[in-house]
């Protein structure tokens, strides 16, 4: 047994069989089916998201830019956007006054500069995006590392077939 807690000492702690020892190449399961079923899946996609969200913010410390400020980093380095088309395209994930609020951060920093409600990075913004890149790439290793892509390609399937079965939030 090998004792795990969630990333940042979080709230949740427990126990898992790591299974007996495999070569290299093989996935070495972390627990079985019956010890993953013991927990709902609601719990399950909570915490998933937690611990995402601290190895963003563990990855992006000490950037100035936390996992939002990349967000809009990178949606503005594909070309400029109407401010409030950004600030839709990220209301899932936070209140648009949030969303506001780190734009307006971020052109406070030179980073975005805008025009008729419209919003580009300036060469300072696109240095910072382009320099924070390997940074999110890190994390993004780790989530392939854990999910290969047929596995994430099937896990994002179901999960969108889950999302689909429920109205949306209002």
């Amino acid at each position: 047994m090998v004792r795990l807690g969630s990333v940042g000492g979080g709230r949740h702690d427990h126990e898992i069989n790591r299974g007996e020892e495999r070569s290299a190449d093989e996935v070495v399961p972390v627990m079985s089916d019956e010890q993953a079923l013991a927990r709902p899946i609601g719990w399950w996609l909570k915490e998933a998201d937690t611990r995402l969200k601290a190895a963003f913010d563990s990855a992006l410390e000490d950037t100035e830019v936390d996992r939002r400020g990349w967000q809009i980093l990178t949606s503005l380095s594909r070309g400029p956007t109407r401010r409030s088309d950004l600030i839709s395209a990220l209301a899932s994930f936070d209140p648009p006054a949030e969303i506001d609020e780190i734009i307006d951060r971020m052109s406070s920093r030179g980073w975005v500069e805008e025009s008729a409600h419209v919003a580009r990075l300036t060469a300072t913004g696109a240095a910072k995006q382009e320099a924070l890149a390997p940074v999110v790439d890190g994390v993004r290793q780790q989530v392939a590392a854990a999910l290969p892509r047929p596995e994430y390609t099937a896990l994002v399937g179901l999960l969108s077939r889950l999302v689909e079965a429920f109205p949306p939030a209002t």
